[in-house]
């Protein structure tokens, strides 16, 4: 036994011994480099700024970020600053516009700073990604179920970390399904709001340290410059969560009280629609199918940002996706990606634009191409001969309504007969908010709702049948709507298919007003009808169909 304890008695001498020797090698280290050594055995570290720097990309370089502040200055502790690992990450630390204090420090040092990364949340970030563990989800998930609940955690979590913030920003945004994360300056406060089914929604007020945080670690995860304050910013990340990807593209600008930050979250959910998930009439979807299975034409969809374009046009992709087919898209950026199709994303700070990446993609042998948007004289005058050429074209034109698409590509500089010739559908539409199902009321409508509708329903062709009116729905309120009476939104509509008489109309190059003149003349549904018709069925309020396209 004596002999056992003069063994563990040398042990330790010995252990002593080569720690020793340690430090003072990092002291020779920090001599030669002309850099302070610092022992971190009596350091606290910052979890905060540890987490800056990834564990595993930390250890590959023998560094470790151990303190920041303003989230700017960072002291960083390496082994050997000379060595290649550690110089890439402290040179890429230093384009993401942080301030770096170098110390040299012993392995010993490093391993007690790598200790503390299991202490880190379970929000963990790097440039271009942030993971939130599934289980972490599923708990915040219990209880961020509505707005309020999302309040009053973050109204908790004031004197928390700023990953712990980040962390319930971003999972109370994803379970109320908010479409984007508004962070707005003002004078004494910083405001965090939801857009929840197309209209924001205040979530908590934010003091200015806390808030200052939160942008820093949203740039430093968007891979933006975080020194850089006076000039817009674009920049996006990945939501991984428990394996599915979520792409959030970050747009940061300027304001007089500092800068304002805009997320919006690119949920893959939203493109599981189907092209009878969309709220079509049964007319409209019938017509539809037949149209985007054509082997040529252009069909165009119009609406401002945020309508649901893009969403549709993805709809008739899947509709029509099949292996004996090659269908080519060119976006600005690419939002979503989709099976079996040849996606690829415009970069015109490069000089390929649409027009550029058109005319690439017609070299590639495609039968279906899609365009997210044309805007310019050479892209309407490619895709109209594309879609003359045996193509068949989707894409999307900011015009007010489906007869606004016609003067809209002549005033872009296409030729009258060509239109005519090209354009196969012209599809208008605009999103209006679902009624909550747990709390819509039955009421009477009023005499000026009467008058309305009927004077909606007049004017429906003999082909659409309407639901009988009687009364109508409106909102109430409750716990699973967040009290708003709404739930979700869906589709309104209205289409141009193009026939003889409509082709020799367009030819003659009318104007606007002369296209809705020779469209009431014709079996047309506006979408203030088409609205007023999921009114009737109890899908949604007038009141909100008139908010989003007015009475026409």
């Amino acid at each position: 036994m004596p002999q056992q304890t003069n063994s563990d008695n040398l042990q330790e001498k010995l252990e002593e011994v080569r720690e020793k020797e340690a430090e003072e090698r990092a002291k020779k280290t920090a001599q030669k480099s002309d850099l302070p050594y610092l022992d971190l055995s009596a350091r606290p570290i910052d979890q905060e700024a540890l987490a800056i720097v990834k564990e595993e990309t930390a250890r590959g370089a023998s560094l470790a970020v151990f303190q920041s502040e303003n989230e700017k200055n960072l002291k960083v502790a390496v082994f050997d600053p000379q060595a290649p690992n550690t110089q890439k990450i402290i040179e890429d630390l230093k384009k993401k516009g942080f301030n770096l204090s170098l110390f040299v420090v012993s392995q010993k040092s490093l391993a007690k700073a790598f200790l503390r990364y299991k202490d880190i949340p379970s929000v963990k970030e790097e440039p271009g990604e942030t993971k939130i563990s599934r289980l972490s989800l599923e708990k915040l998930a219990k209880g961020l179920k509505t707005v309020q609940n999302v309040k009053a955690e973050i109204e908790n979590l004031k004197q928390a970390s700023v990953s712990q913030i980040l962390e319930v920003i971003l999972a109370g945004a994803l379970q109320n399904e908010a479409s984007d994360i508004h962070l707005e300056n003002e004078e004494n406060r910083t405001l965090l709001r939801f857009r929840l089914d197309g209209l924001l929604q205040e979530i908590a007020s934010l003091d200015e340290k806390t808030a200052h945080l939160v942008l820093s670690r949203l740039k430093l995860i968007s891979g933006v410059a975080l020194n850089i304050k006076d000039k817009p910013q674009d920049g996006r990340f990945t939501i991984e969560i428990d394996g599915v990807k979520l792409e959030v593209r970050a747009s940061f600008v300027p304001s007089p009280q500092g800068e304002n930050a805009v997320l919006r979250l690119l949920n893959p959910k939203s493109i599981n629609l189907t092209l009878k998930d969309l709220g079509l009439r049964e007319d409209i979807y019938e017509i539809i199918k037949k149209e985007i299975k054509q082997p040529n034409g252009l069909i165009i969809t119009t609406g401002p940002t945020g309508s649901g374009k893009t969403t549709t046009l993805y709809a008739f992709l899947k509709e029509i996706t099949r292996p004996q087919i090659k269908i080519i898209t060119l976006e600005d950026p690419i939002e979503y990606h989709l099976a079996g199709i040849s996606q690829t994303q415009v970069e015109t700070e490069r000089g390929y634009t649409f027009a550029e990446g058109l005319r690439a993609a017609l070299r590639q042998d495609p039968d279906i191409l899609m365009v997210g948007e044309i805007r310019d004289k050479d892209t309407a005058e490619i895709a109209l001969q594309a879609a003359l050429t045996g193509h068949l074209v989707f894409s999307t034109i900011h015009t007010n309504d489906a007869a606004g698409a016609v003067p809209r590509f002549l005033d872009l500089g296409a030729t009258p007969k060509t239109v005519a010739s090209a354009l196969s559908l012209a599809i208008a539409q605009r999103l209006v908010r679902r009624l909550c199902p747990e709390c819509k009321k039955e009421t009477d409508s009023t005499e000026e709702e009467k008058e309305k509708i009927t004077k909606a329903l007049k004017k429906l062709p003999s082909s659409v049948k309407a639901p009988a009116f009687s009364k109508i729905f409106k909102p109430q309120g409750c716990d699973k709507c967040n009290k708003i009476g709404f739930k979700g939104r869906i589709g309104i509509y209205e289409i141009i298919k193009k026939d003889t008489e409509l082709e020799k109309f367009i030819a003659a190059s009318p104007g606007h007003a002369e296209i809705l003149e020779f469209l009431e003349k014709k079996d047309f549904v506006s979408m203030f009808q088409d609205g007023v018709l999921k009114v009737l069925e109890g899908i949604t309020s007038l009141e909100e169909v008139e908010s989003v396209v007015g009475t026409r």
